[in-house]
C-alpha cells in the first residue's frame, strides 16, 4: 500500500503595499510575479486541504489525520474513475462554505499508481490530472457543478485582475496560489518550511494586512 504523503503549505505571502495605497497590496509587484517561476496562479479555495487515497477513497488533512468527512455516494463514482494506489491532493469545499458542499477541486497528485511523487515538479503532477479527460475545469469563481471531483483551473496572466475577483468573491475564496511548475515536490512535515511549488496571496481581511 503506498504511504501517506503529507505537506504544510506555506504561509501566506506578505506583499508590498502600494504607497498610495498603504492599506492595499501593489497592482505592479503582483503583475510582475507574472515573469517569474510562479507563472501559474489559481484561486485559492476556502476549504479543507485534504489529500484522498484510492485504494481505500479515505480522506486525509495535512497534518496526517483521517478526516471524518463522509462524501456524497456520487464523489465516491468519480473518484473510483482515478487510478488506484494514488494520492489525490485538492480542496474540500464543505465545512467552511454555506453554499457550497461535497465538491473536490484537485491540484495535483502527490502519488501515482503506487509510486510516490517526491522529487517530481508539480507540473508533472499537475499533468497526470489533465490526462484524466473526463476530469473537468473549475470556471472561474463558479462553484456549481454537476461533478462533485473537478480540476482547479489556472491562469497565466492577469494575476491583478484575477486577484481583484478573489476580493470581491465571498467567502469561497481566500485570495489566490501561485504555482511553480518547477517547483519539486517533497515531504514537509514542519508549518516553517515552505515548499517550493507554491506561493499564497491572501486577501484582505480583519486577520491580515500588508
Amino acid at each position: 500500500m503506498i504511504p501517506n504523503l503529507f505537506y504544510y503549505p506555506n504561509r501566506p505571502m506578505l506583499i508590498p503595499p502600494d504607497p498610495s495605497n498603504p492599506l492595499n497590496p501593489a497592482p505592479t509587484y503582483i503583475n510582475s510575479l507574472e515573469a517569474s517561476l510562479f507563472n501559474r496562479a489559481e484561486f485559492k479555495w476556502n476549504g479543507d486541504n485534504t489529500t484522498v487515497r484510492t485504494d481505500d477513497l479515505s480522506f486525509w488533512n495535512r497534518q496526517g489525520e483521517r478526516l471524518s468527512y463522509t462524501p456524497h455516494p456520487d464523489m465516491l463514482k468519480e473518484l473510483k474513475q482515478f487510478p488506484k494506489e494514488s494520492l489525490l491532493n485538492g480542496e474540500l469545499m464543505h465545512r467552511h462554505t454555506k453554499a457550497t458542499k461535497d465538491l473536490l477541486i484537485l491540484h495535483c497528485v502527490m502519488g501515482w499508481k503506487g509510486n510516490l511523487l517526491l522529487g517530481k515538479n508539480w507540473g508533472h503532477s499537475r499533468q497526470l490530472l489533465e490526462a484524466c479527460n473526463w476530469l473537468p475545469l473549475t470556471c472561474g469563481t463558479q462553484l456549481s457543478y454537476d461533478r462533485h471531483v473537478v480540476l482547479a483551473q489556472y491562469f497565466q496572466s492577469g494575476y491583478w485582475n484575477l486577484f481583484q475577483m478573489a476580493c470581491r468573491s465571498d467567502d469561497s475564496i481566500e485570495g489566490i496560489v501561485l504555482k511553480n511548475p518547477q517547483g519539486k515536490l517533497i515531504h514537509s512535515t514542519s508549518p516553517l518550511k515552505d515548499v517550493p511549488w507554491m506561493l499564497k496571496i491572501r486577501k484582505p481581511c480583519k486577520k491580515y494586512s500588508f
